[in-house]
């Protein structure tokens, strides 16, 4: 049994119901601060890494997931990129987790529109096409999951970029293309 502080119970309490952080005391981050962080430090390395490789990061690099859960890429430097994952396993680790947790900060903003979207739906034809939204967003988003852009030092996750165009929102002041095409895809899938 755990004894916690009136603080900490105040922090968890915060932390269990999404609301800010009233005090940095014990250093809580919110999910979204973790996801940017673990997404700012992996963009830091991956240029560090390729510019050490002589690869040119004046285009944008996508790498992506493949079924057996290697970092894969069409850049012109495939197997130079390719190689440089298959031979740090950790940086591999790193890359299939910050995808991870962009799908469920994408996951989370799905659920977000779908709660907003059943509350301003007045019978159940309304929310019942609210649902449908969802499931058909949370779908698509998770097929893009396993996919990131680096461009310009940043690493760009096409779940959370198509998950943010198809709600309305634009976080990044500049969405993929392939993303935004993704956004306007009509999605169609047995359930």
């Amino acid at each position: 049994m755990v004894d916690l502080s009136a603080n900490a119970k105040a922090q968890l309490a915060n932390l269990v119901s999404g609301a800010p952080s009233t005090s940095g005391a014990i250093g809580i981050k919110s999910f979204d601060e973790v996801v940017q962080d673990r997404s700012k430090a992996l963009a830091d390395t991956l240029v560090s890494r390729l510019t050490n490789l002589g690869i040119p990061l004046d285009e944008p690099i996508d790498l992506k997931l493949d079924s057996a859960g290697n970092v894969t890429t069409d850049s012109p430097y495939k197997k130079k990129i390719e190689k440089m994952f298959k031979d740090d396993p950790e940086l591999a680790k790193e890359f299939r987790e910050v995808a991870g947790l962009n799908a469920m900060k994408a996951a989370q903003k799905a659920l977000e529109a779908f709660d907003k979207e059943k509350k301003a739906a007045r019978n159940d034809e309304e929310r019942d096409a609210a649902y449908g939204r969802y499931t058909a967003r949370l779908m698509k988003s998770q097929d893009l999951s396993g996919t990131m852009t680096l461009d310009d030092g940043k690493l760009r996750s096409w779940s959370v970029e198509f998950m943010n165009s198809s709600v309305g929102e634009v976080a990044a002041p500049k969405a993929s293309a392939k993303a935004e095409a993704a956004a306007t895809q009509r999605v169609v899938r047995t359930v």
